[in-house]
């Protein structure tokens, strides 16, 4: 082996041992592995195009459902860093410290249930996101990643305020980065879009379980409504003095007993249920909805 060789080699597995000894640290408690100094010393920055998947659109022959077309992240971020102000920022890599690369991605993350695996009309379920890359200027080697994901709309309108949000989430995660990097670095922030699925899932479970109870308190409530009384007591009428003679006429007897009052009963005792259990069902999935959900 060559002692150029022999040199990469002992490079490598230093390298190699060192990190495994800062992840090992940052495992057993001790703190994070540090952010690169170059990412934090950084002053004049390079922006390019990292490029899109698909635009955004639902599948790759569907219209993109954000506006601005595929230069969108890459113009609104260059924008943002422009405002910002802490850059000087270069139109060469030659000039700079580091180069920050904005890409658009839109991958798909999972696909709703359906009633067989092989099921051809099950829909893909995308996670657009914005991916930023800090990379080295000279080696292009990445020395950071940031990414942000961009929660999704009910309408096109909503959609494309959802990406502007995430640029400036984008931005303020780079802020943090810079200005507090022992912060930024343990930071774990679970995406708006999941938060909202959960949130939305949640309520769905409660507002399932609460319109079950309700209608069963619901009907239970009201199959009680219905035990009115009815004309049924009938009694034979007092008879005249004895004695009694087989030709004797029977008094005039009184009112005859109602024989539909069970049926009457029985009629009005379902009707009442069958409303106190959709009303207790609607009440019970309204308080559920709204009963607070918690992570």
């Amino acid at each position: 082996m060559s002692r150029k060789a022999l040199c990469g080699f002992a490079v490598v597995t230093s390298i190699f041992f060192s990190s495994a000894a800062t992840a090992q640290r940052s495992i057993d408690g001790a703190g994070p592995a540090p952010v690169p100094a170059q990412v934090l010393t950084a002053r004049r920055v390079f922006i390019a195009n990292g490029g899109s998947d698909s635009y955004g659109a639902e599948s790759y022959f569907r219209r993109t459902r954000y506006d601005g077309g595929p230069n969108r992240a890459y113009e609104s971020f260059y924008r943002a860093i422009e405002d910002w102000g802490h850059y000087q920022i270069e139109d060469s890599t030659r000039f700079a410290d580091v180069a920050f690369v904005i890409r658009f991605a839109n991958p798909i993350v999972d696909r709703p249930d359906a009633t067989s695996a092989h099921d051809p009309n099950r829909e893909w379920i995308y996670d657009p996101q914005l991916d930023l890359s800090i990379n080295d200027a000279t080696t292009g080697l990445t020395l950071w990643r940031i990414a942000e994901h961009i929660e999704p709309g009910d309408d096109r309108d909503a959609d494309n305020r959802h990406f502007d949000e995430a640029i400036t989430r984008l931005v303020d995660d780079l802020k943090r980065l810079i200005l507090t990097p022992e912060v930024a670095a343990q930071t774990n922030v679970v995406p708006p879009g999941a938060v909202r699925f959960e949130i939305r899932r949640r309520r769905m479970m409660h507002a399932s379980i609460g319109a079950v109870l309700g209608s069963l308190a619901g009907g239970l409530a009201a199959s009680r409504t219905a035990n009115y009384a009815c004309n049924d007591n009938f009694t034979l009428p007092p008879l005249s003095a004895a004695p009694y003679f087989p030709n004797t006429t029977l008094p005039q007897l009184g009112s005859m007993p109602d024989l539909s009052c069970d049926t009457r009963r029985a009629q009005t005792k379902q009707r009442n249920e069958l409303i106190g259990t959709i009303g207790g069902a609607v009440i019970g999935s309204v308080i559920g909805w709204v009963w607070p959900v918690r992570f």
